[in-house]
């Protein structure tokens, strides 16, 4: 069973991934800002990462720095924001998509898939 981190700062979001991705079959992890997430990546050893862009204190851009720069981690991870611009720069990066919210379930289950090759 893949293993799931997803980061966002909003509670509600999480727990429509915690629905969305046990329904599919995943083991989903969950952080609420860029500390935990990277506790829980270390802990967790995900598979694939949902981050949100748009938390505060730079969120989502420290945890993606972090994790290509220091930990040189190759784990996919899917951007989920409400403004797909902002991280236009970073689509063109290995095993990473941009999702754009109110993000579609289906949508986020076929992306995973793809990040992970899994038909």
């Amino acid at each position: 069973m893949a293993k799931i981190l997803a980061v966002d700062d909003d509670l509600c979001i999480l727990e429509l991934y915690k629905e969305i991705f046990t329904k599919a079959g995943f083991e989903i992890h969950t952080a609420d800002d860029a500390s935990s997430a990277m506790s829980k990546f270390q802990d967790v050893k995900p598979d694939l990462i949902v981050l949100d862009v748009e938390m505060p204190a730079g969120g989502g851009q420290k945890v993606f720095d972090r994790l290509r720069n220091l930990l040189m981690a190759a784990t996919p991870i899917i951007f989920s924001t409400g403004r797909p611009e902002s991280v236009a720069g970073f689509a063109g990066n290995h095993n990473v998509l941009v999702l754009k919210k109110p993000v579609d379930p289906a949508a986020l289950i076929n992306a995973v898939k793809k990040l992970l090759k899994m038909s």
